[in-house]
């Protein structure tokens, strides 16, 4: 019996590893210092890319996946979707004195511009897409 309620926490992943279902738990930080593939089985994880431009990618669609995004230094980060579209909008604060509101509509990339350290994009999945919110120094460029 409590091995059943133990199980019920996991979900198994196409690759055949077990992806925790977990609240209130510690956060996995991911420092990427090269070019990124994220895996299924690293959502909910925050991942700060540090040094040089990194280029990272989002895995595959799959509802409920979501991943935290912290600039670590002032280089033009790209994320991409992947095979996936990225939709949403962030906040920035290009002209230093007013945040503004930037949509982001079916999008494969958004390369982050002169961040700051500590400049935020959250990515979701909804099972179609990746959503992402966020709060960034200056507008990005989406293509």
């Amino acid at each position: 019996m409590a091995e059943e309620k133990y199980l019920k926490q996991y979900e198994k992943s196409a690759t055949g590893n077990y992806l925790l279902r977990s609240r209130g738990t510690l956060e996995n930080v991911i420092s990427v210092v090269a070019a990124k593939t994220l895996v299924q089985e690293e959502s909910g994880s925050l991942v700060v890319p540090s040094g040089a431009a990194r280029t990272i990618t989002l895995p595959a669609i799959k509802a409920g996946l979501n991943f935290k995004f912290i600039a670590g230094s002032a280089h033009a980060h790209v994320i991409t979707g992947g095979a996936a579209l990225i939709s949403g909008f962030v906040y920035d604060n290009t002209n230093g004195t007013t945040l503004a509101r930037t949509a982001i509509a079916s999008k494969t990339t958004i390369t982050l511009v002169n961040p700051l350290l500590g400049d935020v994009l959250n990515f979701h999945c909804d099972g179609t897409n990746w959503l992402v919110e966020g709060v960034l120094n200056q507008t990005p460029t989406v293509a």
